[in-house]
């Protein structure tokens, strides 16, 4: 038994799931009727009228906060599926080349996302009302290119580009991390934890994913993802009947203790990669064999890193109103869902039409010398 590709997507539309469902609702801001990026210049709010029935507006608020844990999902399946790549190329490429790559590919997603918003976005004044109209704009609308707007401090195009920071971070600490998880394995997991705070930094992005980044290597080192399955799927169909309720209710304590302000929002960097990683197992337990759901969470997976990009372009900057105009949160949230998923997938045809990855892979063989 291996944890696949295939296995791989299909955590990563969960995620994404839990994404556009913690974007939606995490407070009643979202469907305020100004953009949320709007809100501070807002003295008194208005509010579009959506119905969570049968749920109470707290609950939905309640398990959207508790879904920002989709990032760290999302750094765990990067941290995992970065080391068990590189394992299987550690004798053809060097480590050097490898994050190279990470990085050409990473770029290759976001540079053509980052041009085709600002080129639609011309006529709308927001490269002036996000960047300003002095000679600066450029030297910001630069560093939003490379993805490090986030990481200097400088204005977003979009809010969730943030991301990329974060990730060109973990790919340069790749080669470090690599060693140190061979070398201490497990010490490295407490290590990130203890030592942020025995240094007193703060709580940022970095040090709050960290966590779950190590955890993903971790994790891939010690194939823990499938050990796991085959413990929890061992026995009779009592044993395995009790097994999935404990774990039910080891969620809903979890949930409790991660959304909790005492235990839970002083130690997110533990609770996100903990939480990150208790669902993505019981997701492949429980989840990874259901043959109908899989292909919609594999689909979904497929398109995750172009949806996380451009999703908040419908929901919070372009289509407000039209997001949040059908009333019941569900469908608000399913309209968002498929056009962002629709905007996916005219994005990767337009890939193919101008051969976009050709160009990649030729400036891939130009950069990097042992690529194949």
């Amino acid at each position: 038994m291996k944890f696949t590709k295939t296995n791989t997507l299909q955590i990563k539309g969960i995620a994404i799931v839990l994404m556009l469902f913690h974007h939606c609702f995490l407070n009643a801001e979202r469907w305020a009727t100004v953009p949320y990026e709007m809100l501070e210049k807002v003295k008194e709010l208005e509010y579009y009228p959506i119905s969570f029935v049968p749920f109470s507006s707290h609950t939905i608020q309640y398990l959207a906060s508790f879904s920002k844990i989709c990032v760290a999902m999302f750094v765990f399946m990067t941290g995992y599926g970065m080391y068990t790549d590189y394992k299987q190329k550690e004798e053809g490429m060097n480590i050097k080349n490898y994050v190279l790559n990470r990085w050409l590919s990473l770029m290759s997603g976001f540079l053509i996302i980052f041009f085709i918003i600002q080129l639609l976005s011309i006529f709308t004044g927001r490269y002036a009302q996000v960047y300003g109209n002095d000679w600066t704009s450029i030297f910001y609308f630069v560093l939003d290119g490379l993805g490090l707007g986030k990481l200097m401090g400088t204005p977003l195009f979009c809010l969730t580009w943030w991301y990329m920071s974060l990730a060109i971070l973990l790919i340069l600490l790749f080669p470090f991390l690599y060693k140190l998880i061979g070398e201490y394995k497990w010490i490295v997991l407490l290590g990130s934890i203890a030592i942020p705070r025995a240094l007193g930094f703060t709580q940022t992005d970095l040090v709050r994913y960290s966590f779950a980044y190590i955890l993903g290597m971790y994790f891939s080192e010690q194939n823990l993802l499938v050990t796991l399955k085959l413990k929890l799927l061992k026995g009779g169909a009592f044993f395995k009947i009790f097994k999935f309720i404990i774990l039910t209710l080891g969620l809903a304590m979890i949930i409790k203790c991660r959304q909790n302000a005492w235990i839970g929002w002083k130690f997110l960097d533990f609770w996100d990669g903990f939480a990150a990683v208790y669902v993505i197992v019981f997701s492949y337990v429980y989840i990874s064999d259901m043959k109908v759901i899989n292909k919609v969470l594999e689909f979904l997976g497929k398109h995750s890193m172009n949806i996380f990009l451009i999703h908040s372009f419908f929901r919070d900057i372009f289509f407000h109103k039209f997001i949040y105009s059908f009333y019941y949160a569900w469908l608000d949230y399913l309209v968002l869902l498929f056009i962002s998923l629709i905007a996916s997938i005219a994005l990767e045809r337009f890939k193919k039409i101008i051969r976009y990855q050709v160009v990649v892979n030729n400036l891939r063989k130009l950069l990097i010398r042992d690529y194949k």
